[in-house]
């Protein structure tokens, strides 16, 4: 009688397993069937005679950015400038561009459901098409000012979270395959998108974290402290020198931050400490993993141990260890504009990349935000120059000259937002191996929020 008790709690055991393997399954399929179903190693999915056809992406407006033809080829939009301006946003037809949508919307374009799977059912219909929120004008301009550099812009609307422009490079035209893609080095890196995947010295746009740890160490007094600059100072034993050597003399933070003075942020991140400079960088989402829908985000990194003088001045000026994402960037300029607050961004129209179940985040204070306003407003009005911009856009702004070494010219940044009702516009651009902040990646931003206008 004992055996056989024992025989039937292991069946019953058994049995269990059995069921709730069945459910962890089922559950699997429901969630997850769609990727399954549509992953690059398919191969018959993107064969040239594959019978999947992928629905439609269009932009806002409704201009096709992808579609397929009668003969079941994948086309793309209009124009080879718009189609290689939005090759990371809309995808590539082999998938090998994980951010693209249709490598992360492949399921749903295709029509997958868990009853028919792959199956062509006339009910499908429209719901294959996928609206996106860029525009696909403001992303040609930006591409085509980045003048055949590579980069990353991104500009959104920072009360909607409407992502208007995306762009990366390198990259190619997807309707018209260079035969020696996988091979030539020239090549190299085009299916990374450097908006969400990539990090780059940041140079002087990390100013902006320094001045808000100097608002937490003296909030009362942050705004009188002056330094002065000759050009190069001996820091920690070795020289730390603004760009051309340029001495700026005695100035404020706000002077210090048109400037862009190297000196002056040097010895401010020395006077704040080390500890105190990286736990305010992490507080505004550094070193932290972010995710744009269920895209992982290349992070932003600092890392101040056990540095000395010298180097904590470098990161005091974003150079050292420091690292920015372009995301990242756009969310804290969002934020920046939005009170402290940054809203989430969202690519698609009309759901699917799951951005509206991320809530907002807090990276500033509303103080620390206000401040920031009006230091960048004046960084525009009284150094960089208002005719930069379309008029009546009310930009604030900073760029950034990222050293990298090797010979290579700088990564060039210009990070900023609208501070206007009538245009919510944050943006993040990075240009590499470009000229200046203002000549490389200011001439990409003035591009881009020209064509959103």
């Amino acid at each position: 009688m004992k055996t056989v008790g024992f025989r039937s709690v292991v069946l019953y055991l058994l049995l269990a397993a059995f069921l709730g393997g069945v459910g962890f399954l089922t559950v699997e399929l429901l969630l997850n069937g769609g990727k399954w179903a549509m992953q690059p190693y398919n191969g018959h999915l993107y064969a040239e005679e594959s019978t999947v056809e992928l629905g439609e992406i269009t932009d806002r407006a409704g201009n096709v950015l992808a579609y397929t033809d009668e003969d079941g080829q994948r086309m793309y939009g209009y124009g080879e400038t718009n189609r290689r301006a939005l090759l990371h946003t809309v995808g590539d037809s082999r998938g090998y561009i994980s951010t693209g949508v249709q490598h992360l919307l492949s399921a749903r374009l295709s029509g997958y459901n868990p009853v028919t799977g792959l199956a062509q059912t006339p009910w499908a219909g429209s719901g294959r098409n996928v609206q996106l929120t860029v525009d696909q004008t403001a992303c040609a301009a930006a591409f085509t000012a980045m003048n055949g550099k590579n980069g990353a812009v991104l500009v959104y609307n920072y009360r909607t979270g409407d992502l208007l422009v995306k762009v990366s490079a390198p990259g190619f035209d997807p309707e018209h395959l260079p035969e020696d893609l996988d091979t030539n080095e020239a090549y190299q890196g085009v299916y990374l998108d450097n908006t969400l995947s990539s990090s780059f010295t940041p140079g002087s746009i990390f100013k902006l974290v320094t001045v808000c740890a100097a608002m937490e160490t003296w909030p009362d007094s942050w705004q009188e402290r002056t330094y002065s600059c000759t050009g190069s100072e001996e820091i920690g034993g070795e020289a730390i020198a603004c760009l051309h050597g340029n001495a700026h003399g005695e100035q404020t933070v706000r002077e210090a931050l048109g400037n862009s003075c190297n000196v002056f942020f040097a010895r401010l991140a020395n006077d704040i400490g080390a500890q105190a400079l990286q736990a305010k960088a992490e507080e505004m989402g550094f070193n932290r993993e972010w995710t744009f829908g269920t895209v992982p985000i290349s992070e932003s990194e600092i890392d101040l141990t056990g540095c000395n003088a010298n180097q904590l001045g470098w990161a005091g000026v974003g150079q050292y260890t420091v690292l920015a994402n372009p995301y990242h960037m756009l969310l804290l300029m969002g934020a920046a504009a939005n009170g402290g607050r940054a809203v989430p961004p969202r690519l698609t129209e009309n759901g699917g990349l799951s951005e509206l179940l991320q809530g907002e985040e807090t990276l500033l204070t509303e103080g620390e935000a206000a401040a920031l306003r009006d230091l960048m407003r004046s960084n525009v009005t009284d150094y960089y120059g208002e005719g930069l911009f379309p008029a009546g856009m009310n930009v604030c702004a900073k760029t950034g000259t990222g050293e990298v070494g090797d010979g290579k010219a700088p990564n060039c940044w210009m990070v900023g937002f609208c501070d206007s009702a009538e245009h919510p516009y944050a943006f993040a651009v990075l240009v590499e191996e470009g000229t200046g902040g203002i000549e490389s990646a200011g001439a990409v931003a003035a591009a881009a929020l020209a064509a959103l206008n």
